[in-house]
């Protein structure tokens, strides 16, 4: 559309934005008649985004406007004392129009006044508060994010009335816009870091937003590395604890989810339990976690080794039991444990796209029963059911799911380094992914570092979680 003056007369505006937006048929063309001032208006709006009680208000306010014997009002100043309350601003051309239009705004026209009101009578569609599907706590807030960006910086403010918080907001897109909103700690988080956030947004060139991660993506140091570069959440208690650390955290309208930047992968295997619980079980289920790892990588892996090159390593007994379950078995450990393995994570993908009854009815009925027939049937041993069953339940202790899924990928890569090389394979393979973590960066800050666990401050919060008066009071 052209960036054209609108006109002054009523029927000229109608008919000029009809003919722009002939082919919307959602977009509703309302008339209303001002008696005392025997002049018409005009509303204009999508059809589904309106406060119909409030728009109601307002076209009963102007229908019944009437002049004042002795102090007569003008039609404008009428109008604007009507509609003060939800007044935004004001609209000269037909561009800006149907650019309110479709922002969900609606436009108000007075015969015979060339500009028009842009009215906020929008009413959002969000769902109501609840918690968290992603992560769950046995101890701690049961609050989560929903879809609306001012819903969910509500939240944020109502938890820190702190003066230093800051919130910034900005537009993305080309196609939709969208709202992205920097929060920080002033004062806490360093001007380098608030400067890298906002050369990084400012360099989006995105047509559409639809969620966080498609900003993460983005804006990520290393988009080639299986390993999330930041932090994501849906819990309100762990983004004020990113700020109060001098994080900063990145939220898009339209996603549940937050980012924090930068992180660490101490930091993605940290759980909200851990300060919610008493030291003792916060610093156990810390360092499960950390075995969980190793296990969900290089277990299948380690038994490849073994099975197929290092029999010898294994104790006598142990080696003739596993050479016992492996009778019959036409496959060698590696074409077993790639079958068993993507086994599982096609039922678990599949349980996760079905319905919640059905899909743990799947993951479960389907798990059991093709691990029994295909141990029954000789195709992989009993002791690789074991083995992928150990694997599958310790990714799940991954308290990021995007964190977990790395680990799930990089197993296929521990059993193939495994398949060629043996155990020396798994060692390299080991060896890969420290030093790929140890050149990783989230913001141009070290993304594994080996301080977390050796530093005489860091390694406290890091590995163990210490009594909280023994930190001074506070957590990291």
């Amino acid at each position: 559309m052209e960036s054209k003056p609108l006109h002054i007369r009523l029927d000229q505006k109608q008919e000029k934005l009809k003919s722009e937006l002939d082919m919307q048929d959602d977009v509703v063309f309302k008339r209303i008649f001002i008696p005392g001032y025997e002049v018409s208006g005009l509303f204009v709006f999508v059809n589904g985004t309106m406060d119909y009680p409030a728009f109601n208000d307002i076209v009963l306010d102007l229908s019944a406007g009437q002049v004042e014997s002795g102090h007569p009002v003008s039609i404008e100043k009428l109008v604007i004392s009507k509609i003060c309350s939800v007044r935004e601003q004001d609209v000269d051309t037909y561009e800006k129009a149907k650019e309110h239009i479709f922002d969900g705004k609606t436009l108000l026209f007075i015969d015979g006044m060339a500009d028009g009101y842009v009215l906020n009578l929008e009413k959002e569609k969000i769902r109501t508060l609840g918690e968290p599907s992603t992560e769950r706590v046995v101890r701690g807030p049961k609050l989560g994010f929903i879809e609306s960006l001012q819903e969910n910086i509500g939240l944020i403010r109502q938890f820190s009335n702190h003066p230093n918080l800051i919130v910034k907001q900005q537009k993305f897109g080309t196609l939709e816009k969208r709202e992205v909103a920097i929060i920080y700690y002033q004062g806490k988080a360093s001007d380098s870091l608030l400067k890298e956030v906002n050369k990084r947004l400012n360099g989006v060139k995105a047509t559409d937003l639809q969620d966080s991660g498609m900003l993460e993506e983005l804006i990520e140091d290393t988009s080639f590395s299986p390993f999330p570069q930041m932090q994501n959440t849906e819990r309100p208690d762990k983004v004020l604890a990113a700020l109060q650390e001098g994080r900063v955290v990145i939220m898009v309208d339209g996603s549940p989810f937050a980012l924090m930047a930068p992180s660490t992968i101490t930091m993605l295997l940290q759980s909200p339990d851990d300060y919610y619980e008493r030291w003792v079980a916060g610093s156990f289920l810390r360092i499960l976690r950390y075995f969980s790892l190793f296990i969900t990588v290089f277990l299948s892996g380690i038994y490849i080794s073994l099975v197929s090159f290092n029999p010898g390593l294994l104790p006598t007994e142990l080696a003739m039991t596993i050479a016992g379950t492996r009778d019959n078995v036409p496959f060698p450990p590696f074409v077993e444990a790639i079958i068993m393995e993507l086994t599982i994570e096609l039922l678990r993908e599949a349980g996760i796209r079905l319905p919640a009854p059905i899909g743990q009815t799947v993951g479960l009925v389907g798990g059991v029963i093709i691990g029994q027939a295909a141990v029954q049937a000789n195709i992989v041993s009993s002791l690789m059911v074991i083995i992928v069953a150990i694997t599958t339940i310790t990714s799940f202790t991954v308290p990021q799911y995007s964190f977990g899924l790395a680990f799930r990928a990089l197993r296929f890569g521990a059993m193939i380094f495994s398949a060629v090389l043996g155990l020396y394979g798994t060692t390299l393979f080991f060896i890969i992914v420290i030093s790929h973590l140890s050149k990783l960066t989230s913001f141009q800050e070290p993304y594994f570092q080996p301080t977390d666990f050796i530093g005489k401050k860091t390694w406290k919060d890091a590995f163990l979680r210490l009594p909280k008066r023994k930190k001074g009071g506070e957590f990291s």
